[in-house]
């Protein structure tokens, strides 16, 4: 047994070890590193004050008296870089730092030597980081320029390159994270110091010089990791155009404080192959300009990642071009693609694809034809969304007016779907305030295409001569289920081919006193009913207008609570192909009957059914044929 003093002293040496190790680390976490050293000018070792020191794109210290700095951070592998006014940046990568260790890292800065272009580049040249390239006037480049990362490229007034590609002009202009390559105003301070020599005297801003103009077919000039700054002063049109059919890669990229009407970066000519990826856009006037014949992913983003209310004037991907060439996919879902321009047209064999969250804003005159395939791909989260250029709600004020227009039903024109068995799809997408052109409707499905409608939304449309959504031409083999329509005209057109469940609705879920002024399924005039036919929409009726015939080796199928309307029209069946016409709930009416079926001629009540509204059932099966005289048809001719 453990006698009283030996226990004494074993508990006080576990104590004094306890306490030991409180004092060494009393929150029980790692001690900080610290790093330290000097900063000099590597061409006379004299001190450089306020020079600053980042960790990648964070600043930690900046140096003081002497040069000398100091900070801490947690123990780790670290890329750090220095920079001062007049002077080129310097990178120390990998230093490693230790806990509780202090780590001296020295910075050497090289001054920086301002090089002026006055002169066309025409062999093959190579631009170096120690160096800073002032530009003056209109440079022509027939050959490659490299452009080393970490350099810095200012322009004065007025100045610009041509890119000549048919001559040999290529930019490779590859910089990195830590050292991206700086196109900029001589105005701009921030960026290699106080160039114009004037102080503070101006400050940069948008439009200070004009911009970089790539040219030739084909042309692969590179931009990685670059930063373009107070550009577009050219009649405000853009800080980078490239040309018809070049193949320009655009990449990692900044384009801040520039103008562009025509996007501070324009590729609206562009070709097949350009790549515009991960750049980032703000405080510009548009920021990017595009056409159909190449893809756009999610990649880019369209505000200061600093902050995120600093956008672009008009928020959104303006484009322009007509014809889509290929497979051509959007994905961009931050802002939206904005069409101005009369037709976008996707010819046969090609196909443009709108992935889950796009949304695209539309002008007075925008229009779709389409020979080739349009898909339309939303979930139920993320739908794809077409709506008016003026509608803040969506992608807010994209066309930069505040809120001077409102958006209106017609503000856009239409989506028109032609050739037989085009399959092209819309899932959970919504339509908002088209119908704009004389024929007012916002989807045409043409002759005998085959097209998947399902579990979209048409808000706010025309449809007043027409429908919202005209089907009146499409094929059997078309698909509308699971859609809502409200606050529309007229909602629906389908032919005789059609099969129609109970899938869709005609009000507002949420305020179903939102449904449509004239809210019926309207069957194109002179329709046939081809096939094995079931309508089955309880909701609203159905309206004939002219004479529907069933033929021998045909059937129309009515389920229970279907109600067909006539505005003068009338059926002629086979006496054994119209089934289910004595189901519960179904009627044959007029289309001024309001008592079945709602107020289906949208005129409130102003006008009151009457026999003869229409001309009845004809049985052309018979022999001999007569009209039928069901206790379930209404205000029919009495023959």
């Amino acid at each position: 047994m453990l006698n009283s003093g030996k226990f004494i002293l074993v508990f006080f040496a576990f104590f004094s070890l306890l306490i030991i190790g409180c004092e060494e680390n009393p929150t029980g976490q790692e001690q900080p590193a610290t790093v330290e050293g000097l900063v000099t000018n590597a061409n006379t070792g004299g001190a450089i004050v306020g020079a600053v020191i980042n960790e990648g794109i964070n600043e930690v210290a900046i140096s003081g008296s002497g040069g000398s700095y100091s900070f801490e951070i947690e123990a780790g592998t670290y890329n750090f870089t220095c920079t001062a006014e007049g002077y080129n940046l310097q990178l120390s990568e990998n230093v490693e730092v230790s806990a509780g260790e202090t780590t001296t890292l020295n910075f050497q800065l090289q001054p920086i030597t301002i090089i002026p272009i006055v002169d066309d580049i025409v062999g093959n040249t190579t631009w170096t980081s120690n160096n800073l390239y002032l530009v003056d006037g209109e440079i022509l480049i027939s050959g490659i320029l490299t452009i080393e990362p970490g350099t810095i490229i200012k322009y004065k007034s007025g100045a610009n390159w041509i890119v000549q590609g048919a001559s040999g002009g290529l930019i490779n202009a590859e910089g990195t994270a830590l050292l991206p390559i700086i196109f900029t105003s001589w105005h701009d301070d921030a960026n290699g110091g106080d160039t114009n020599g004037n102080g503070n005297a101006t400050d940069p801003a948008r439009g200070d010089w004009d911009d970089i103009d790539i040219e030739g077919d084909n042309n692969s000039s590179t931009f990685d990791h670059c930063e373009f700054y107070y550009g577009g002063g050219y009649n405000d049109r853009h800080i980078i155009f490239l040309d018809p059919y070049t193949s320009v890669s655009i990449t990692n990229c900044i384009f801040a404080h520039n103008h562009g009407e025509k996007g501070a970066l324009s590729a609206y000519q562009a070709g097949s192959g350009t790549v515009i990826q991960h750049n980032i856009f703000f405080d510009n006037t548009w920021p990017l300009n595009i056409n159909p014949l190449y893809s756009l992913d999610s990649t880019n983003i369209f505000h200061d990642p600093d902050d995120n209310s600093v956008l672009n004037d008009y928020n959104g991907i303006l484009v322009e071009g007509n014809d889509i060439d290929g497979s051509i996919t959007w994905s961009e879902t931050e802002v939206p693609y904005v069409l101005l321009q009369n037709e976008y047209l996707i010819p046969t064999g090609n196909s443009l694809t709108f992935e889950a969250g796009v949304k695209l804003k539309l002008g007075e005159n925008a229009n779709f034809w389409i020979n080739g395939t349009m898909r339309g791909e939303g979930t139920i989260s993320e739908p794809v969304i077409f709506t008016s250029y003026k509608d803040d709600s969506i992608s807010g004020d994209t066309n930069h007016d505040e809120d001077m227009t409102s958006p209106n039903p017609g503000d856009w024109q239409y989506i028109k779907i032609l050739g037989a068995n085009n399959q092209s799809s819309f899932d959970y997408c919504e339509f908002y305030y088209g119908g704009g052109y004389a024929s007012d409707y916002t989807l045409y499905l043409g002759d005998g295409t085959a097209v998947n409608i399902s579990s979209c939304l048409f808000v706010y449309n025309n449809g007043a001569d027409d429908t919202v959504l005209n089907a009146g031409h499409a094929s059997a083999n078309t698909t509308i289920m699971g859609n809502s329509f409200y606050n529309n005209i007229k909602p629906l057109m389908i032919s005789g081919k059609i099969n129609l469940d109970a899938s869709n609705t005609f009000h507002n879920l949420n305020n179903p006193s939102q449904t449509n002024t004239k809210n019926g399924i309207f069957i194109y005039s002179g329709s046939h009913v081809e096939g094995n036919v079931t309508w089955a929409e309880p909701e609203i009726p159905f309206v004939i207008s002219t004479e529907l015939q069933i033929d021998t080796s045909n059937s129309l199928t009515l389920a229970d609570n279907v109600t067909l309307k006539f505005n003068g029209g009338s059926i002629w069946y086979r006496g054994d192909n119209l089934l289910n016409y004595d189901n519960s709930g179904v009627w044959f009416t007029s289309f001024k009957d309001d008592a079945h079926g709602g107020d289906t001629n949208g005129d409130g009540g102003n006008t009151q059914p009457a026999t003869g509204d229409w001309n009845g059932i004809f049985n052309a099966g018979a022999d001999p044929t007569y009209w039928e005289t069901w206790e379930n048809i209404l205000y029919a001719v009495i023959h």
